[in-house]
């Protein structure tokens, strides 16, 4: 399936502010399940675009603004080709608890993170979950149905920042948060489980997209779990970034020094296409995974340059030691 994304993020503030540095992660990633076939943002105010890969291979474009504003504006395009592979069939054949060493890769996705920690809620959750069995198809719907008995679909129940323990105190919540209870259940069982930042083309989808990925041992790899609509996502899923839970891929984040009152508008559209157009080929190509190549992708309104610096973040996560003056960007809640 050809699909044409287009995802708009309007940042508007009360007064003047200056200083920002922000992070883009919405560009999807090639890979066996899918091909990037064009990718362009445009910010405005316009400024230089730094691209580089994080610790986990997802594409960053990083900017920096000096001058005041009282908008922003930042428009990410894209034509993906997606070419699903497994799905349920990369799990059906794996028998529980499965089989062969782990790799390294997948030891870390083990591990309590950011806002999939270790609770005494999370553990409770766990041990009420019934007795893994069969192949891990079987366990990965298992996990499905309990995490879909356990929480309820609302918008607006938790933010961006909700914690597992948050939302499952709760009861509700968005694909965030079903994700993150998700992989805190399969890493409680004993299997790595990653959160997967994307889109997804349903009718009724308006915003970012999120679900997970288990780790199915050789040769399957990781294979994709979708717990807030159920299923083992097909070609209608397109991921952008992967990491440990939503902390490590927002689609935006960023700080800004100013006092102003900040509000976010998000829309974004995904939707089938036959071609795309003539002019596709003078678009930002994707970064190339070798650290000193050279990438593009700034397009219209924006130029753009590669780095071979890597690491998990800038330091631009959840702080609430910010030193005064500086204040946190909101970011995106994956809906």
């Amino acid at each position: 399936m050809l699909l044409r994304i287009n995802h708009e993020t309007r940042l508007t503030y009360s007064e003047p502010v200056s200083e920002t540095i922000f992070e883009v992660r919405m560009a999807p990633q090639s890979d066996e399940d899918q091909t990037v076939l064009g990718y362009r943002l445009r910010i405005s105010p316009r400024g230089p675009v730094t691209t580089f890969r994080d610790g986990f291979g997802n594409r960053v474009d990083l900017f920096n603004l000096t001058a005041p504003y009282r908008e922003l504006v930042l428009h990410a395009t894209s034509y993906v080709r997606t070419h699903r592979r497994l799905g349920v069939a990369g799990l059906a054949g794996v028998p529980w608890p499965g089989r062969g060493p782990m790799p390294s890769e997948a030891l870390e996705f083990l591990l309590p993170s950011q806002q999939v920690a270790h609770t005494p809620e999370v553990d409770a959750f766990v041990r009420g979950l019934p007795e893994p069995q069969g192949t891990l198809a079987d366990v990965t719907r298992m996990v499905m149905e309990a995490v879909d008995r356990r929480m309820a679909y609302q918008k607006e129940a938790t933010t961006a920042l909700t914690s597992v323990e948050e939302a499952l105190l709760l009861g509700r919540g968005v694909c965030q948060d079903f994700a993150h209870l998700y992989i805190a259940a399969c890493r409680g069982l004993g299997l790595p489980a990653r959160y997967v930042s994307g889109y997804v083309h349903q009718t009724g989808e308006m915003a970012t997209h999120a679900w997970c990925q288990v780790w199915a041992g050789e040769p399957s790899g990781w294979v994709d779990v979708d717990p807030t609509h159920g299923v083992y996502p097909e070609d209608d899923h397109v991921v952008t970034a992967i990491g440990r839970d939503y902390a490590d891929v927002p689609p935006n984040r960023g700080i800004f020094r100013g006092q102003a009152e900040e509000s976010i508008h998000v829309m974004v559209t995904v939707e089938p296409v036959h071609r795309i157009p003539p002019q596709w080929q003078e678009w930002g190509t994707p970064l190339p995974l070798n650290d000193g190549s050279k990438g593009s992708g700034g397009g219209e309104g924006s130029s753009s340059r590669s780095s071979p610096r890597r690491g998990k973040s800038l330091g631009l996560g959840h702080r609430p030691d910010m030193p005064p003056g500086l204040r946190q960007q909101q970011g995106q809640q994956q809906q």
